[in-house]
């Protein structure tokens, strides 16, 4: 009898402490519960954008080379559906890549601005970023913001990108008729173009038309 009474006494402690404390333990598993299935549910929302992105930029990147209006028409659709719908994906920063170039292409140098700012602003990566800003000088060299234009390729540890860095600078230098200072960026774009192993023939006639004009 002993030995029931304390079962008895053990199963209404228990009853006592359910009462007392079920409510919050239950409100505590329920809150995890959201938590984890929360994270899961992002988890899969996040994976579904990026297959979306990756398909609709696989189709707009079919496109690219197409001459047909309407081919063309349906790939800046698809590019600006990508900035739009799916701007927390790297898929919008490489949709206004290819926005900008054809804002070049079309002498649109205020669409290619905007559009080079986008990336800017929305960098897959840093050189994503690097690409982006001296895409962005050689715009604002044309649009004669040349100011501008410097200070996005000077005093810029540029990296890998440095011969392009120097080059432009080089161009933006050289629209505003400073030669001399023209020079010495080209060359010095010239030595790390060939410290990467690499050339630019461009580049050299650039050197050659100086040597030219003196």
């Amino acid at each position: 009898m002993a030995e029931l009474r304390t079962e008895e006494e053990q199963i209404e402690a228990i009853k006592n402490w359910w009462a007392d404390n079920g409510k919050s333990l239950l409100v505590g598993v329920v809150i995890v519960l959201a938590g984890y299935f929360g994270f899961n549910a992002y988890k899969n929302h996040v994976r579904g954008q990026g297959e979306q992105a990756s398909a609709i930029y696989q189709q707009a990147l079919e496109l690219v080379d197409a001459k047909g209006d309407a081919e063309q028409a349906k790939k800046t659709q698809l590019f600006n559906q990508l900035k739009t719908e799916f701007a927390s994906t790297p898929y919008a920063a490489y949709a206004a890549l290819f926005l900008a170039k054809d804002a070049v292409e079309a002498s649109d140098f205020a669409m290619a601005e905007n559009e080079l700012r986008y990336v800017q602003q929305n960098p897959v990566d840093e050189p994503m970023k690097m690409l982006a800003n001296v895409r962005l000088a050689m715009v604002l060299k044309e649009e004669k913001k040349y100011d501008e234009a410097l200070a996005l390729v000077t005093g810029v540890e540029s990296g890998t990108f440095a011969g392009q860095y120097l080059e432009v600078k080089g161009d933006i230098l050289f629209a505003q008729g400073n030669t001399d200072a023209a020079r010495d960026a080209y060359q010095l774009a010239k030595a790390a173009v060939q410290q990467a192993g690499t050339s630019n023939p461009v580049l050299d006639m650039k050197l050659d038309n100086l040597a030219v004009a003196q």
